[in-house]
């Protein structure tokens, strides 16, 4: 399988992964549920060590559980791997906190094994998650990993609709703030919606495919809500001329964030070229 494609199999999938926490991690209600069922297949399967459940039914019921905890989901390692024409392995080592309303707290390593059922030009499915404890932590410090989660997950769906534009550039619409400003690496600023589907319009007569690869990835949440997003991104490509390209980005974001929506959304983003676009002879 080419690289381009795995590297957008591994945000599609990242993507989801990422909003799998998200619902434990704020409190609960009625939209962020519904997000959270928006990840799942009708006949998942779900393994842990409290048990195991089939299909969608009855989750809004088990979450009830964890009314009240304060929960944090670090993820410190995933791998993704194509298993079938239809399929993708997600496997993930995460450190998992919590302190629960009677003040006592928890931490311990936990090993996910996920399946993801792909769509066409739609986000994956889960069809099953099978999660197994891996040790306990002495003396946690609760940390919270939700604004990690929440832009991780932004940050990968968003690549993926920039190295699909060609068939998805209806997905931006989910992933922009009403009033954006976007500093392109190019000296151009894009802040309406016009200007920002012409521009995207550009990309595929310039470049055939693509792929990021981020690093040196940090968030804060701001006091407003918002989120601040800094990463650096090694791009590959193949040029219109079918010649492979190189760049390195660095990016600065300020991410608006609706609990309730699927998303949070590109509020403003600044690129910098750090190694310039260009032909790998």
């Amino acid at each position: 399988m080419d690289k381009f494609k795995s590297i957008q199999n591994s945000h599609l999938a990242l993507t989801q992964y990422y909003r799998w926490y998200q619902v434990y991690e704020v409190p609960f209600n009625k939209a962020r549920i519904d997000n959270q069922l928006d990840i799942l297949a009708e006949d998942v399967e779900i393994l842990s060590q409290v048990g195991s459940s089939k299909g969608k039914n009855g989750i809004a019921e088990r979450l009830k559980v964890f009314e009240g905890w304060q929960n944090a989901h670090h993820v410190k390692h995933t791998s993704i791997k194509q298993i079938s024409d239809e399929e993708l392995s997600l496997e993930a080592d995460i450190l998992y906190q919590n302190i629960r309303p009677d003040l006592s707290r928890y931490s311990y390593t936990i090993h996910y094994s996920t399946i993801l059922k792909l769509r066409d030009n739609e986000l994956p499915l889960f069809t099953k998650v099978h999660m197994e404890p891996t040790g306990s932590i002495e003396n946690p410090q609760f940390q919270s990993a939700y604004a990690e989660n929440r832009a991780k997950s932004f940050m990968h769906y968003w690549l993926y609709a920039m190295e699909t534009v060609s068939v998805n550039s209806g997905k931006f619409k989910e992933l922009l703030a009403e009033q954006f400003e976007l500093n392109l690496s190019t000296g151009s600023k894009i802040t309406n919606h016009e200007r920002f589907y012409e521009w995207l319009a550009t990309i595929p007569n310039q470049v055939k495919q693509s792929g990021h690869v981020p690093k040196n990835f940090t968030v804060t949440e701001n006091t407003d809500h918002t989120l601040s997003v800094s990463v650096d991104f090694e791009w590959e490509g193949i040029s219109s001329e079918n010649k492979p390209m190189i760049a390195e980005t660095h990016h600065e974001w300020i991410l608006e964030n609706n609990l309730d929506e699927r998303f949070a959304r590109m509020k403003m983003m600044k690129v910098t070229q750090t190694k310039p676009f260009q032909i790998v002879e």
